[in-house]
C-alpha cells in the first residue's frame, strides 16, 4: 500500500508580516480609503499574521500585464522548485534513478512547458521519468495530486508529488472588489514536495474521492481579463460547504467502515480562518485535532495547492502516527470540488 513519511518545503526570501501590510494599504489603496479600511479589517481578521514573496512588495505593486507575470514565475518558481524536489528527494532516501515520475501543481502562471520540466534538469532526476503537470485544480490541487501519487505509486515506483505557487502574481492592482482584497489579505508564495513509496512509510493510502458540487462553478476561481486573471471568491462559498461538505465526509467514512469519532488527526487545505472555523464546528473537533492548519494559515497564509503539504508537514513534525491511527485530508477547489484522503498509520 502506498506510504508518505515527510514534506520538504521551501519558502521565497521577501517577508510580509502586519508592519508590512500597512505600508501595503497605504501604497495600493492611497486612493480609496473605503477599500483600505475594509482591506485592513479583512487583514486584521485573517489568522494570517507572516507570509512570503518572490518579489518586494513594492515590487507586486508594480506587476503589470501577463508577460512580466510569467517571466518572474519562469525564473523564481523553477528555482523554489529545485530546492524543494532536491530536498525531498535527499530526505526520502530513494536513488533518483529508481523515482518513477514527478506530479506537480499550480495554478500561479499557465507556462507551457511546465517548470517541472525546467526543475528535473537541473536535479539527479533522470530526464527519461514521467511528467504529469496539473494546472486548473487551485487549491484543491495538492490534494488532487496526492491522490494521483498514490495510485501511480501503486505500480511499484515511487512517485513525486509537488507543488509551486507564487499567488501573488495574480495580485491585480486596479482591482479593489471584495474578492481581491481578501486575496490580498491571505495568498502568498511558496513550493513543497514529498515523495510516495510504493510500500513503506509514516501514513498508508486507505482511499480517495473527488466531489464536484451541483452548480458551484461560479463560487471559486480565476476571471480572465486582457491584463490577466482576477480572482473570484463567492460570497456564498461557505454556505454551499455547510450544506454539503458533512454528507460528502460521511459517506466517504462510511464506506470505509468509519464514522468522523473513528478519525484521530484531520489535515484540513487553510483557505480561510472561516472555513477552519466552520469544519472544526461541523465536525465537532477539538484543537489537537486540527490545529495544523490554523498554524500553517497564520505562519504562512495560503498558498494554494501547495498548502496541505505545508500542513502534512507541521504534522510529522509534531506527531508520530501511531499503528491504527486513522488521518483524513481535505481539499476544497475550484469546480466546486471537494477532496477526501483517508490515511491510516
Amino acid at each position: 500500500m502506498p506510504c508518505i513519511s515527510q514534506v520538504a518545503t521551501s519558502l521565497p526570501e521577501f517577508v510580509v508580516g502586519r508592519e508590512e501590510v500597512k505600508d501595503v494599504s497605504q501604497k495600493w489603496l492611497a486612493h480609496d480609503r473605503v477599500a483600505q479600511e475594509k482591506f485592513l479589517r479583512i487583514c486584521a481578521h485573517s489568522g494570517v499574521s507572516t507570509r512570503r514573496y518572490a518579489l518586494p512588495h513594492d515590487n507586486i505593486l508594480g506587476l503589470s500585464g501577463l508577460k512580466q507575470r510569467a517571466e518572474v514565475f519562469e525564473r523564481e518558481a523553477t528555482k523554489l522548485l529545485v530546492r524543494t524536489l532536491s530536498e525531498a528527494i535527499a530526505s526520502s532516501g530513494e536513488d533518483p534513478a529508481d523515482i518513477g515520475g514527478l506530479v506537480f501543481t499550480s495554478c500561479s502562471v499557465p507556462s507551457i512547458p511546465a517548470i517541472d520540466a525546467a526543475a528535473i534538469l537541473q536535479t539527479e532526476l533522470p530526464n527519461t521519468m514521467k511528467r504529469i503537470p496539473m494546472y486548473q485544480h487551485g487549491c484543491a490541487g495538492g490534494v488532487i495530486g496526492l491522490s494521483l501519487g498514490s495510485r501511480l505509486a501503486s505500480l511499484g515506483k515511487p512517485y513525486i508529488v509537488s507543488s509551486v505557487e507564487l499567488c501573488s502574481l495574480v495580485f491585480q492592482p486596479e482591482n479593489h472588489c471584495g474578492a481581491h482584497l481578501v486575496g490580498a489579505a491571505i495568498f502568498a508564495d511558496g513550493a513543497a514536495a514529498t515523495v510516495i513509496s510504493p510500500e513503506q512509510g509514516s501514513l498508508s493510502f486507505v482511499d480517495t474521492e473527488s466531489h464536484l458540487l451541483p452548480d458551484s462553478r461560479h463560487l471559486m476561481g480565476y476571471d480572465i481579463f486582457d491584463d490577466g486573471f482576477h480572482l473570484r471568491l463567492d460570497r456564498a462559498l461557505p454556505s454551499a460547504l455547510v450544506e454539503k461538505a458533512p454528507s460528502v465526509v460521511e459517506s466517504f467514512l462510511k464506506r470505509n467502515g468509519k464514522t468522523k469519532e473513528d478519525i484521530d488527526y484531520w489535515l484540513f487545505h487553510p483557505g480561510g480562518i472561516k472555513i477552519l472555523h466552520f469544519l472544526q464546528e461541523t465536525f465537532s473537533l477539538r484543537d489537537e485535532q486540527c490545529r495544523w492548519a490554523y498554524d500553517v494559515l497564520r505562519d504562512h497564509g495560503n498558498l494554494s495547492s501547495a498548502t496541505i503539504l505545508y500542513v502534512l508537514r507541521a504534522f510529522f513534525e509534531d506527531v508520530e502516527p501511531q499503528r491504527g491511527e486513522s488521518v483524513v485530508m481535505m481539499g476544497i477547489g475550484p469546480g466546486l470540488t471537494l477532496e477526501l484522503l483517508l490515511l491510516e498509520a
